[in-house]
């Protein structure tokens, strides 16, 4: 919108169309299964973004609908309404042989954008920081936890979070390039923490830690009332760092620094 294209979004959610509106100049509400509404709207726009997916569902199958489903759906309607470029958002590493549901299906979307023909964009960013990620809010809850920061895996994992704004620019770059582009690269934020430094600057001081592996972290989250898949917490178990070439550099953009990507999130 800043830099004066047409901006088209599509949701599922109606609650969330007025806020879009505010700022773009069209958003359609519909099932994005619905490849025949969907192919309208791309009719005529040089890309499609792709966002939709999921980290925290309670089966594979919900994995595979959510994460690869949609992309399937997406990447028909972009080729009957004649799109140049996909622009993927995926997670570092995604794979089809993956034994983590997640990733799995992540590494089979990117396997069908990258058959698909579309000039492609596969953006690999690591955790995100914004207001609205599920992540940062189950970081802050278990931060805060009475009596001890609760941490999933052994709090030694390396994490590089990066901050809403930056990934925006990056696929933004991603659909301004000129020329045909088509690649997969990595995101990360500028600062490696590890899981239990993330947790003390969540809550601003030095906290005991409780260290719970996936499975325990799983029947803990139970107990609260909560619910934690066994795939989500594999993946908050492991490092987040980007494992593909940088996209900020490759695409002109920034990144933050954690403390302020965590002011700006809250």
């Amino acid at each position: 919108v800043e830099g004066g294209s047409e901006v088209r979004a599509v949701v599922r959610c109606r609650a969330r169309a007025e806020a879009l509106r505010a700022v773009v100049a069209k958003v359609a509400v519909c099932d994005l299964a619905d490849v025949e509404t969907l192919t309208v709207v791309m009719r005529g726009a040089h890309t499609v973004c792709h966002l939709a997916g999921g980290l925290d569902f309670p089966d594979d199958h919900t994995y595979e609908a959510s994460n690869l489903g949609t992309t399937r759906d997406a990447l028909e309607a972009a080729k009957e309404a004649e799109v140049a470029r996909f622009v993927f958002l995926s997670y570092p590493g995604a794979s089809p042989a993956a034994s983590n549901a997640y990733l799995r299906a992540k590494g089979k979307a990117e396997e069908a954008v990258r058959d698909s023909g579309l000039e492609h964009v596969i953006l690999r960013s690591t955790h995100i920081l914004g207001r609205g990620s599920v992540w940062l809010r189950e970081m802050r809850a278990a931060a805060t936890r009475p009596l001890a920061a609760v941490v999933v895996g052994t709090g030694a994992q390396r994490l590089a979070p990066v901050f809403a704004g930056d990934v925006a620019a990056c696929l933004a770059g991603a659909d301004d390039r000129a020329g045909a582009v088509s690649g997969t690269f990595g995101l990360q934020g500028p600062d490696v923490v590890t899981a239990d430094e993330l947790a003390d600057l969540l809550v601003g001081r030095r906290r005991r830690k409780i260290h719970l592996g996936p499975a325990a972290a799983q029947r803990a989250a139970r107990l609260t009332g909560r619910r934690m898949s066994t795939t989500f917490a594999e993946i908050l178990a492991a490092d987040s760092l980007a494992d593909a070439p940088d996209a900020a550099a490759e695409f002109g953009a920034k990144v933050t620094p954690l403390r302020a990507g965590m002011t700006a999130s809250q």
